[in-house]
């Protein structure tokens, strides 16, 4: 299985909490970087959670930004929430966004939270500032297709769909793995990555970067297997209506999801802009993630 690997947090539990939203629903929350800063909402990649973002919390700080890192619907600390497609899921942040009073804010989606944050960007232009898309996935069947995706991510994405049982009995298994052996659990997922992202994931040299994994899949596997299929029909999202400035990032190396996923987002979206890095892979956020920060500090609020 490949897993996005981010450093854990040092303490899991202490950043996360819940919080209770106007619809009554609870929504997992991880806080780093300045409490007191501009507003940056984080969107996690599949399977991960909130807690992915901790290796952004000094960079964040010294840039004066307050990085938001929601779980999604049945991840962690989130209440379940059907959905019918990606972009249903602004309502959610929106919800979210009056909870903790925040008017306006950056959106910045990674890895699978791309097209969420494409969705926020479209659906909340009042209130959204900017959006950052960091090696975003692409919409199967649109500009995506089932080749494109890593073996691990096509046989969970098909499952989810199909037999979503099947699906969680699967995380659930390599959760517990996750948890009893993590370093065969480490082995297995960097047998699929390329070697940019192999030295990325060494270079952080702790068996904890599993743990974000096992927070995500804390409650139940429900939400992570929900996270997969609606990633994998059709968004329901206008890109053209996109308004606010869109910058992407991508590596050039990238094996997860294919550069061309977001070079299609240039085809339709209005104001977009794409940074690629260059011979590297699906990680290089977390090499780069200063550059990313510095972009989003400078960026017109």
């Amino acid at each position: 299985m490949r897993l996005p690997f981010l450093r854990a947090p040092n303490a899991d539990q202490t950043r996360s909490r819940a919080v209770a939203t106007r619809t009554g629903r609870h929504i997992g929350v991880y806080e780093f970087g300045d409490p007191s800063g501009r507003p940056v909402v984080a969107l996690h990649g599949t399977p991960s959670c909130g807690a992915g973002f901790d290796w952004a919390d000094a960079p964040a700080r010294e840039r004066r930004l307050r990085v938001v890192a929601p779980d999604r619907p049945g991840i962690g600390q989130s209440d379940r929430v059907p959905m019918s497609s990606v972009a249903d899921y602004a309502a959610e942040i929106e919800a979210l966004a009056d909870a903790l009073g925040i008017e306006r804010f950056v959106v910045l989606g990674y890895s699978g939270g791309g097209p969420y944050a494409l969705a926020v960007a479209q659906q909340l232009a009042d209130r959204v500032e900017s959006a950052t898309i960091v090696a975003g996935a692409g919409e199967i069947g649109a500009w995506a297709t089932w080749k494109d995706l890593a073996r691990s991510d096509r046989q969970l994405t098909w499952l989810s769909l199909h037999t979503p049982v099947v699906a969680k009995a699967i995380l659930r298994l390599a959760e517990v793995g996750a948890r009893l052996v993590p370093t065969v659990a480490l082995w297995s997922a960097e047998a699929e990555l390329p070697k940019a992202d192999r030295e990325v994931m060494r270079s952080l040299g702790s068996r904890e970067a599993l743990a974000l994994f096992t927070q995500a899949l804390a409650g139940s596997a429900a939400g992570a297997v929900d996270d997969y299929a609606l990633l994998a029909r059709p968004w329901h999202l206008q890109l053209g209506d996109i308004r606010v400035p869109v910058h992407c990032w991508h590596g050039t190396a990238d094996t997860s999801v294919p550069i061309a996923h977001t070079e299609a987002l240039l085809e339709r979206i209005p104001d977009v802009r794409l940074s690629t890095w260059p011979g590297e892979g699906h990680l290089a956020l977390i090499t780069h993630i200063a550059e990313v920060l510095d972009d989003i500090a400078s960026s017109p609020g």
